[in-house]
């Protein structure tokens, strides 16, 4: 959890049961009613009364980062940070870094946060503090005003649970931290985290946007039910190819058929619903094209390599660039042993004998040759070559195309082109759990090794984004695999592994690093190499 780093610098700040007298009930005060309110004042539930009924529209904002398994929350009250409330997905416990212990609004993260998680995760320790939330109409609340004697037996309802569930918090080693806010700012820019740009008050706390709200969770449940992916099984290769028509084909493209298979073997367990259902989309025939795209290094291209293997299909792969021109595709006439002949492009090779054909990184090509690619794409599937040879795809003929999303030197795709794709299919980030086991599998590098190095890729992207240049600089899956081996390389030395594979990525535009032999001499520049280069100290080094 991120708020547990800041033991580690300043322990000094845990506080079990710090003023927890103040910080749950207030000061004492001589009220008859709460103001705002027709609710009489109680000392022991009074501050947790306060927090949820002078809750304003305009003046409360509760933001969320969200961390491997933990999210963390930030509350601002009239501008002012006022508390930090952390929860692990895990275990279910929370972490409180605040400083005012006079101030209410803590009760209000902690009715933010709760209804949050009981809305996105059903954790049952909570549903009572959301159905009784549920009753209370907060249109009528927007200016902390309004509050009769209607919504009091809910209001107290949620006021005793929230007491309860942060005396716990109060009293448990570890789990209160008495500090100043830019003890955790400074934790959040070390770690280059930023908080989402909406709050989520309008939602959890005012009910606004009610859609979007779990106000029915058994017919919820039930819709979820029956909108679930059914369960789906892991495919053997189904070759297309009769044994006879398999060795029709060139050699080269018997290997590719070889190799399509190992790999799609290797790497089927790490398949998705997604994939299956294209590979029996495929296998049936009437869709015969598919896009993969989505960020880098997360295994677009072979995903339809894979879809290839699991076929017995052969494969050509081109990489989209903007030499690229309508012959490179097609074909062209070239000169050999002194005679002119035509010399079939990979595309038209394809059509010809079957097989996937692979357009990697699509949207790197100029416009003209994603438009030369209608006629292939449409129902016809056909092409005229520069020979005059009019080539008809072959039954087995599969075209499948990848992209990045918004990087440097790409192109919007035209409408048109898209139409023509059957299947689209978005790839996201993949999960740490399943990076560590591709690094693993891939390089042979610890499983503890591998965890730590695929937690670190959205902090190193954060880098990027806040310090670095996006258009040049990138560290992906790919980066983490070359790490990954370079340690294997240098017996386990993360470290200098991390020098010319990672640190590189980033230190090509920087003057102040003048090699990169010494990480303390990266460390002593300003940077986005010195950043990361500090992450990976934090991680690694004892």
């Amino acid at each position: 959890m991120i708020l547990d780093e800041l033991k580690q610098y300043k322990p000094y700040s845990i506080s079990p049961g710090y003023h927890s007298e103040h910080i749950l009930y207030g000061e004492k005060l001589t009220l008859d009613y709460i103001d705002g309110t027709t609710y009489t004042y109680e000392y022991e539930t009074a501050k947790a009364i306060m927090g949820l009924v002078h809750s304003q529209y305009n003046n409360d904002q509760v933001y969320l980062f969200t961390h491997e398994h933990s999210l963390l929350f930030q509350i601002i009250h009239n501008n002012q940070k006022e508390a930090y409330l952390e929860y692990s997905l895990q275990d279910q416990r929370f972490i409180i870094a605040s400083a005012y212990e006079k101030s209410d609004s803590l009760y209000r993260l902690l009715l933010v946060a709760i209804n949050y998680i009981y809305n996105q995760y059903q954790t049952e320790t909570f549903q009572d503090i959301y159905e009784n939330w549920r009753h209370i109409d907060m249109s009528q609340h927007h200016h902390a005003n309004e509050w009769d004697a209607n919504h009091y037996k809910y209001v107290l309802n949620i006021a005793k649970r929230l007491i309860q569930i942060l005396k716990d918090i109060l009293q448990l080693q570890d789990c209160f931290l008495s500090l100043h806010y830019d003890s955790v700012e400074e934790l959040l820019n070390h770690l280059h985290m930023t908080f989402n740009t909406q709050s989520l008050t309008p939602v959890f706390l005012f009910q606004e946007d009610l859609q979007h709200l779990l106000l029915d969770l058994q017919s919820k449940q039930q819709i979820y039910q029956s909108l679930s992916s059914s369960s789906y099984t892991i495919l053997d290769v189904t070759p297309l190819y009769s044994t006879q028509e398999r060795m029709k084909l060139p050699l080269f493209l018997q290997e590719s058929i070889k190799d399509n298979e190992r790999l799609y073997m290797q790497n089927r367990h790490f398949l998705d619903q997604n994939d299956f259902d294209l590979i029996k989309s495929f296998q049936r025939g009437k869709t015969w094209s598919c896009l993969y795209y989505g960020p880098s290094g997360t295994g677009k291209t072979t995903k339809l390599l894979c879809v290839a293997g699991a076929l017995g299909l052969p494969s050509l792969k081109m990489v989209g660039s903007r030499s690229i021109d309508e012959s490179t595709l097609f074909g062209k006439y070239v000169l050999r042993n002194g005679e002119t002949v035509f010399e079939y492009g990979p595309l038209s090779l394809m059509m010809k004998y079957g097989g996937m054909f692979i357009f990697d990184e699509i949207n790197m090509v100029d416009s003209d040759i994603i438009s030369s690619l209608n006629d292939v794409l449409d129902g016809t599937k056909q092409k005229i070559l520069d020979n005059g040879e009019i080539i008809h795809a072959h039954p087995l003929f599969r075209f499948g195309e990848s992209m990045n999303i918004g990087y440097a030197g790409t192109n919007e795709m035209n409408l048109s082109h898209k139409s023509r794709i059957q299947n689209k299919i978005k790839i996201s980030q993949l999960p740490i759990d399943k990076m560590s086991h591709i690094i693993v599998k891939e390089t042979g590098i610890d499983d503890t090794t591998a965890t730590k190095m695929a937690s670190l890729l959205d902090a190193f992207h954060n880098v990027i984004i806040n310090e670095g240049n996006e258009t040049t600089q990138r560290i992906d899956l790919r980066t983490l695999l070359n790490w990954a081996n370079k340690t294997v390389d240098l017996d386990g030395d993360v470290i200098r592994a991390s020098l010319v594979t990672i640190i590189s990525e980033l230190a090509e535009e920087d003057d102040e690093i003048l090699n990169l032999e010494d990480a303390r001499q990266i460390l002593a520049t300003n940077g986005p190499a010195a950043s990361v280069m500090s992450l990976i100290v934090h991680e690694f080094v004892e």
